[in-house]
């Protein structure tokens, strides 16, 4: 199975820039006098930076991916230096979902906790975070399974 960062957050990310690069253009006509240098420089600069972030946030939804196999799981992430983390399935220990508290974008988030480390799968949309979330977790037949370790009812270590 395959995925990445959710669309949403792009379309996010990107609504917040133009909208801070329009309060910065306000602030720009409001503040400085017409036909001067540092207006020019600073919807010059303001345009440049506000092209940079949405350029940065299409990159960023396109470099973030994860991949999980039969043997493990692994995120790689990073636009200018990659960074690839790798997680055994036999050593995850427990897996949290966080969820986001707006109900539209529909994003969620991962960690995964294992022997030694822990891994953050961020931003993942709400379906594949519930896909990975079950192929992850082992299936819970506690009344078929036998007892291996842990306290029976009076208290006493089995």
């Amino acid at each position: 199975m395959e995925g990445g960062v959710s669309r949403w957050l792009q379309l996010m990310v990107s609504l917040a820039v133009v909208l801070v690069w329009c309060g910065a253009v306000a602030l720009t006509l409001f503040f400085t006098q017409p036909f001067t240098v540092l207006r020019g420089w600073l919807l010059a600069g303001s345009s440049l930076a506000a092209a940079a972030g949405a350029v940065y946030a299409g990159f960023f939804w396109r470099s973030c991916h994860f991949t999980l196999t039969n043997q493990y799981i692994e995120y790689r992430s990073g636009i200018l230096y990659q960074i690839n983390r790798r997680i055994r399935l036999s050593s995850i220990m427990a897996v949290t979902v966080v969820k986001c508290p707006f109900p539209k974008p529909e994003i969620a988030s991962l960690l995964v906790s294992a022997m030694g480390g822990s891994m953050l799968l961020p931003l993942l949309d709400k379906k594949d975070a519930e896909k990975l979330l079950a192929l992850l977790l082992p299936s819970e037949n506690t009344e078929n399974a036998e007892k291996t370790e842990g306290m029976d009812d009076a208290g006493n270590v089995v």
